[in-house]
């Protein structure tokens, strides 16, 4: 069943942000600062507590498997691009224990839900470019590439 997240599943969302953690840690430790705790409880109660903020979990049996959360973007009056509310996935997470089962995809679906609701007609997230199963699975959801992201290293 997916919810809207309580104060209450910060534990368990926080177990899940640490696994996502771990994957980017390990891929660009050059980028991402190690931690013991990925989620703090102070951004969990600012994201809960934000009005342009949903975040939506899946419990099954009593036990959360995997959050979205996601973030009205609004662009009025925008220099260059055409008046807009995009609504950002900042994160999807499905826990290792439960992947390839439908869950990512229910969790997207009710995102994308979500946007409807709202008004919205446009979904982003990011993806780094290390993460091809992630980008893969969103791709088959729909979703295609708009811009990328390109990097160097100065030395």
């Amino acid at each position: 069943m997916i919810r809207e997240a309580l104060i209450s599943d910060f534990d368990a969302i926080a177990k899940l942000e640490s696994q996502v953690f771990h994957i980017h840690l390990a891929a660009r430790p050059d980028m991402i600062k190690p931690k013991d705790q990925p989620l703090s409880r102070e951004y969990f109660d600012s994201c809960m507590n934000d009005e342009k903020i949903k975040i939506f979990v899946y419990e099954e049996i009593g036990e959360i498997l995997g959050h979205c959360m996601v973030k009205l973007i609004e662009l009025i009056n925008h220099h260059m691009h055409h008046d807009m509310n995009l609504l950002e996935i900042t994160v999807l997470c499905v826990d290792q224990k439960a992947r390839n089962k439908g869950i990512g995809r229910q969790l997207f679906d009710r995102a994308k839900d979500y946007a409807k609701e709202i008004d919205v007609t446009r979904i982003e997230l990011g993806v780094w470019s290390f993460n091809q199963s992630a980008r893969q699975f969103y791709e088959h959801l729909g979703m295609s590439e708009r811009i990328s992201r390109l990097e160097m290293t100065v030395e």
